[in-house]
């Protein structure tokens, strides 16, 4: 008779059972050639978008009622009005940077000129804007660019994927203008660009001209009350969540999740600046959940508190010393692969329970925190790496709360992962007896063969 035995599966077997079945198509979506090129589009405009921030703060600073009623900067008050054109010609027209980077990226994707693809894309972009020149009141011929700011990325994201796919089909079968060798690549890259841009033209001419369809306008109306349904505390818990899953096993959950979200939440970023302009407080801005929110509970609800608890049992477990030392620095800054790949938190059985039950938790609370005006909503876009306590407060237009907030989630952070942690270091401790009773075993072998 032949036993039959059925092994039964831990809870951490059927977690990670989970994340490898999600991550793979997670995984794969990020991979595509357009998803790619929007991310590092995106990525492409940082720089623009941390200037025009720094003009912001600025302005904040030297104008009444910006950051406190009066100005802290009173010096630089009759300048404040100068100062805030920075902010308005790079984040209130960033849909025009986005469309170039965008363009540039994907053509690089598809395997052609990036010069030719980010013109390709700013032509699409304009001709998917416009439909006619309108004139001022004083007579003069002018371009509204209402839609090149927030409103304008998902048009940008159109018309990179209609110039580039047309460019690169034309290419493809060769319907171009082939100029002899002996052209300057440039000359002749412009030209064999001709016909291709021609097509671009028709398409997006007949879609804004000819079918007087507003891109930007329908998603207004359309989409974006359907998108911006997503600014809730159920999606928001659910997308960090996912974020940790991922993590855990090793893989980026920030990408492969910020794929999804990262145009969205992008737009909201801008859409809560311009309300800021347009007079609105910060509590009554539009969106709680922006692109940095995570920074204000996300890393310091779980490496923060690692770092902590590394130093407290260095003593008795030296390389916790060294590898806190290390992580240290970059910690400060939310960089925490050091810890990530050094203890390691992913596939670690004591670890990754508290990373993601913290990094979870926390969302809930900051989202919380931010919609009930504990934390100010994030209306200063400030680099992703900005120390988390400068974030929330100078990000939050001057927020106490979001100055305090990040050591409120270490501390969290900290609760969850001490028993865990402790337990960790137990087993940590019972290897390092393990192999030093290996270790002098084998030298006593070795004193008995001498």
């Amino acid at each position: 008779m032949v036993e039959t035995t059925t092994e039964r599966k831990s809870f951490m077997d059927h977690l990670m059972g989970f994340v490898y079945a999600i991550s793979g198509p997670l995984t794969k979506f990020g991979q595509f050639p357009f998803v790619r090129a929007v991310v590092n589009g995106m990525a492409g405009s940082i720089g623009i978008t941390m200037i025009g921030s720094l003009a912001l703060v600025l302005f904040l600073l030297c104008s009444d009622g910006g950051l406190t009623e009066t100005a802290l900067l009173p010096f630089l008050r009759p300048y404040a009005g100068q100062i805030v054109l920075i902010q308005s010609l790079s984040m209130g027209i960033m849909a025009l940077y986005i469309v170039v980077a965008m363009g540039s990226e994907y053509a690089d994707i598809k395997g052609f000129s990036k010069t030719t693809g980010a013109v390709g894309a700013l032509f699409a972009f304009i001709l998917l804007n416009f439909n006619a020149v309108s004139v001022t009141d004083d007579g003069v011929a002018a371009l509204p660019i209402n839609n090149w700011g927030s409103g304008g990325i998902i048009t940008a994201m159109v018309a990179s994927a209609i110039a580039i796919n047309i460019i690169s089909f034309c290419y493809k079968r060769n319907i171009k203008i082939t100029l002899p060798d002996s052209v300057p690549p440039a000359i002749g890259d412009s030209f064999s660009a001709v016909i291709p841009y021609a097509f671009v033209a028709i398409v997006c001419w007949s879609i804004r001209t000819m079918l007087d369809f507003d891109i930007a306008s329908w998603v207004t109306t359309i989409l974006m009350p359907i998108l911006g349904a997503a600014d809730n505390l159920g999606m928001y818990t659910l997308q960090q969540f996912l974020s940790a899953l991922l993590w855990s096993v090793g893989l980026h959950g920030d990408n492969i999740t910020g794929a999804v979200m990262g145009s969205i939440t992008a737009a909201w970023d801008l859409e809560n600046v311009e309300a800021l302009l347009a007079g609105t407080v910060v509590r009554d801005l539009p969106h709680v959940w922006t692109s940095n929110l995570c920074r204000l509970g996300q890393w310091v609800s779980t490496c923060w508190p690692l770092l902590i608890l590394m130093w407290k049992d260095s003593k008795r477990l030296p390389q916790f010393k060294a590898l806190a030392t290390i992580a240290f620095p970059p910690a400060i800054f939310c960089i925490i692969e050091p810890i990530m790949f050094g203890l390691p938190i992913m596939l670690n059985p004591y670890l990754v329970i508290p990373f993601i039950l913290s990094h979870t938790l926390a969302a809930v609370f900051t989202y919380l925190a931010t919609a009930t005006g504990i934390v100010g909503k994030l209306c200063v876009s400030l680099p992703w790496a900005t120390p988390s306590p400068i974030l929330g407060f100078v990000g939050g237009g001057g927020s106490i709360g979001g100055l305090l907030w990040p050591f409120v989630m270490c501390a969290m952070g900290l609760v969850i992962f001490y028993p865990f942690w402790n337990a960790f270091v137990a087993d940590e401790l019972k290897k390092a007896e393990a192999r030093e009773a290996e270790a002098r075993e084998a030298e006593v072998v070795d004193e008995a063969t001498a």
